[in-house]
């Protein structure tokens, strides 16, 4: 694991920029997966939560506050060779005190007491933990902590948009989501919510 008390180039994903000032919790780690790497995602969302003990996850791993502000996001980019992933590094992004945040980040601190190193150990464990259990625990384990499904949703897939319902993690992580032309499986893509469904 490789832990920065800032960064000055963070990224998310598709290159877009993370800011990242002092006071948060920003690390990279060396994992040798287990998971197929949909469900990897997932999973690290999954440890977020736990860690955190609030907020929901917005397909696939993101972690916003309760009142829908972002707090987390996790980044994935795996080496493969072979046809597998050989190693994965896994990004994590969490907000913890509110200082120098963008408009519509959270700071963790804002809603709870928060030790970073103990909330480091905590998020290990929990990532440790969720990075190894079966696909079938990490489905289920997500529905419950997550804030996409049953929403309108715009998902954005380079130049192709998919919009409807979200309604479903398919098998292998991907997001189901009801259009008006039928059921469509998204399994990249930046979701949006939209607050009211368009006409």
């Amino acid at each position: 694991m490789v832990l920065a008390e800032r960064q000055t180039a963070g990224r998310g994903r598709r290159g877009r920029a993370w800011v990242s000032p002092g006071g948060g919790l920003y690390f990279s780690v060396l994992l040798r997966p287990v998971q197929p790497l949909p469900l990897l995602s997932l999973a690290a969302g999954v440890a977020l939560v736990d860690a955190c003990q609030l907020g929901g996850l917005k397909w696939p791993n993101d972690l916003l506050a309760p009142d829908g502000r972002k707090l987390a996001g996790v980044l994935v980019e795996a080496e493969i060779q072979d046809g597998g992933a050989q190693a994965v590094y896994l990004g994590v992004g969490l907000n913890v005190e509110p200082d120098g945040l963008p408009l519509g980040a959270a700071g963790l601190a804002e809603f709870r007491p928060v030790d970073r190193a103990e909330l480091l150990a905590e998020l290990l464990w929990a990532l440790e933990m969720w990075a190894s259990a079966p696909p079938e625990a990490v489905g289920r384990a997500w529905r419950r902590r997550n804030c996409t499904l049953g929403q309108w949703v715009r998902v954005t897939m380079g130049e192709n948009t998919v919009e409807g319902v979200a309604v479903d993690l398919a098998a292998d992580g991907a997001l189901i989501v009801q259009t008006r032309a039928g059921q469509r499986t998204v399994r990249a893509g930046d979701v949006v919510h939209l607050r009211h469904r368009q006409a």
